[in-house]
């Protein structure tokens, strides 16, 4: 039975509940379908070897130029280095002044991709997931390496400057941030020896090269400038996160592996042991629900909470 609560309250254990719940974060398993290793062969039968990210639904592979040099026979497989089992990967005519390549996997099919995250000031120490393929792996699994957006200003070579020890050896591999929402960037090479290879490594934001190759930007957000979600009504600018007695289900617009809603605030007569309010999840979305068996008035709002 639930407990009977009269009058109002301010839920503040629940909320302390809420903020413990944040480093449980859910991991989207989804996001190793588009990491690819790559392997190309130059004209000069040299052979190099890195990481991509798919960047469009038609198979189009964003890595670095110098795992990729022009006129590079290449081939990749998706979510594990399997030399065996790579498809043919095709070099794109589209090119850019930073060290960027794109392919496109010769096989027709409906691949999952990853957008692009636009860049502002605020997004400076946000977190970010490098993955790739480093060296030569024995596992044949990405490697996963977590850092911080140190500085969101290119340097005059089109790259972000970060420490080359968190990304060595995966090179062309996607740079998302902490959510997985997003592509930041790729690893790239910030500055090249005499022989073509990269002194130290750096990150090329995808959004600097979007137009180029013709990236999407995400659909859902990469970054929150604020930990706390606006849950105003963007005409009126009164809180929208509320259910009173008689109200349909309240659907909140925020989800399982965005952050973590709780209720609030509670108020008016509950005379009914069966009389309740509650966030719950339907469908992977935070949701307003409650029932009235007492007739009385009564109603409840909710807070949301973004997952750093």
């Amino acid at each position: 039975m639930r407990q009977v609560i009269s009058g109002r309250l301010s839920a503040v254990g629940l909320c302390a509940a809420g903020l413990l719940g944040l480093a449980a974060m859910p991991v989207q398993a989804a996001v190793e379908k588009t990491i690819v290793y790559v392997e190309c062969t130059t004209p000069e039968n040299k052979a190099s070897r890195g990481s991509g990210v798919i960047v469009s639904a038609q198979g189009h592979v964003l890595t670095a130029r110098h795992v990729a040099p022009f006129g590079s026979t290449c081939s990749g497989s998706i979510g594990v280095a399997d030399p065996r089992n790579a498809q043919r990967l095709v070099l794109q005519p589209a090119t850019a002044p930073v060290d960027a390549a794109l392919l496109r996997f010769a096989r027709q099919d409906d691949y999952d991709f990853m957008g692009y995250c636009g860049l502002e000031d605020w997004m400076v120490r946000k977190r970010i997931v490098v993955a790739g393929f480093p060296g030569e792996t024995e596992t044949g699994v990405p490697s996963y390496r977590e850092g911080i957006l140190s500085t969101v200003l290119a340097n005059p070579s089109g790259v972000l400057e970060t420490d080359g020890q968190s990304v060595a050896g995966m090179s062309g591999g996607p740079v998302f941030s902490r959510n997985l929402f997003g592509l930041v960037g790729i690893v790239s090479g910030a500055e090249f020896d005499i022989s073509g290879e990269p002194n130290y490594y750096g990150i090329i934001p995808a959004a600097s090269i979007a137009r180029v190759f013709g990236l999407t930007e995400a659909e859902r957000p990469c970054y929150r400038e604020h930990r706390e979600f606006d849950l105003r009504d963007p005409e009126t600018g009164a809180w929208a996160a509320i259910w009173e007695a008689g109200d349909a289900d309240n659907h909140l617009g925020v989800f399982e592996d965005e952050g973590f809603c709780f209720v609030q605030e509670i108020w008016g007569a509950w005379n009914h042991p069966e009389d309740y309010v509650a966030v719950t999840l339907q469908e992977g979305e935070y949701v307003m629900e409650g029932k009235n068996f007492s007739g009385e008035t009564h109603g409840a709002s909710a807070r949301c909470i973004a997952y750093e």
